[in-house]
């Protein structure tokens, strides 16, 4: 982890997000969960994809999401495997992999610098329909956040602590990036 004076240094995690079993509540719930823990969100658009090394008629929602921790890329591993459980998964299953699941969190990439070009590098089908769903918006899905809905753009998502009440913004990939990137470092003390 890299450090400055006076503490660690946040890192931008970008992690994909996927359900096929009551996705729209997982979803919810794990994006209200992330913010109160992370604070702001960047959220891709939400896609219906269907499923990818695994067995089952059960189409998957996935996106993916950016946000600024100080924990190690082990810290946040344990505690997605921690929420994933939460959410009924049973990370004990040795066949865990090739079912249908309520919530699946994979860290694709960290770095020091938010730079989103980073996700031309994601391989697998269902991170590259998030992002290409930014230029075209096909088959995306609406989720429903405390009455907010959201989904069908780049959005950014955020909590205040003091009355709990979540907030979300749809906007263009670069002005919502314009605005992040300030706001990731003040949460994070680092502006």
């Amino acid at each position: 982890m890299a450090c400055f004076v006076g503490g660690p240094v946040s890192r931008y995690y970008y992690v994909s997000l996927g359900s096929n079993i009551e996705p729209e509540k997982h979803f919810a719930d794990a994006f209200a969960q992330l913010s109160a823990r992370f604070g702001t969100l960047l959220v891709m658009p939400v896609v219906k994809t269907a499923p990818c090394a695994i067995d089952t008629a059960n189409d998957f929602l996935n996106t993916l999401v950016v946000f600024a921790s100080t924990l190690s890329t082990h810290e946040l591993k344990a505690w997605f495997n921690q929420l994933e459980t939460q959410h009924g998964r049973d990370r004990n299953d040795p066949m865990r992999s090739a079912k249908d699941r309520t919530l699946d969190l994979d860290i694709l990439a960290s770095q020091e610098h938010l730079d989103f070009s980073t996700t031309a590098t994601f391989e697998e089908p269902y991170t590259q329909a998030c992002v290409d769903a930014l230029i075209h918006p096909q088959a995306t899905q609406e989720i429903v956040l405390q009455g907010q809905r959201l989904g069908h753009r780049a959005s950014a998502i955020d909590t205040d602590h003091r009355s709990g009440h979540i907030f979300v913004i749809e906007d263009t990939l670069d002005r919502l990036l314009e605005r992040l990137e300030p706001a990731f470092n003040r949460e994070q003390g680092l502006a």
